[in-house]
């Protein structure tokens, strides 16, 4: 009886030296027993390689090359508004608004078992480390000038919302 006693307390003095030792390198390394809890993790980031736009009779199409340079691996970066603009004039395409008027998405040749797409929900859709080529037919008619397109990454919060802009001119 006196014997597994022992084993017991021994035990127990084994358990609290495990704890303390798991509580004393997460707090070293990570500073997540006393003090905050941070997710390091990156926020994703696509970036706008190519930009290409020309008027035909149905509007204006568009053709996009997006990458996504930055990001968790573990889901796509997606980008459900995008805002065409100019000095005097400008248009939000939402999430829909892409999905519907992405007439072909092409893969770029290296990435072809990573299947870019555009949803209703999210827009454009694009994962880690790919590159896709989005052509849109634009229901509207730009006038000849310059234009500012950014691609809106939504994020934690709005203030480090992530925009991306490219820049075309149609003449």
């Amino acid at each position: 009886m006196i014997k597994m006693e022992r084993v017991t307390i021994i035990g127990i003095i084994f358990s609290i030296l495990v704890v303390g030792w798991i509580l004393a390198t997460g707090q070293w390394a990570y500073g997540n027993v006393v003090g905050p809890l941070v997710n390091h993790s990156k926020i994703p980031l696509l970036k706008i390689t190519y930009v290409s736009a020309y008027e035909n009779s149905k509007g204006t199409y568009l053709i996009l090359n997006i990458t996504d340079c930055c990001g968790p691996d573990a889901y796509p970066a997606s980008a459900p508004i995008m805002e065409i603009c100019n000095s005097t004039w400008h248009v939000f395409l939402y999430s829909y608004n892409i999905s519907n008027d992405t007439v072909k998405v092409i893969q770029a040749p290296w990435n072809e078992n990573k299947k870019d797409y555009t949803n209703w929900y999210s827009g454009f859709v694009v994962i880690l480390g790919s590159e896709a080529q989005f052509q849109l037919q634009l229901p509207f008619h730009l006038s000849p000038g310059t234009y500012h397109i950014k691609l809106f990454t939504p994020a934690v919060s709005s203030k480090v919302l992530a925009k991306q802009t490219a820049t075309f001119t149609i003449s």
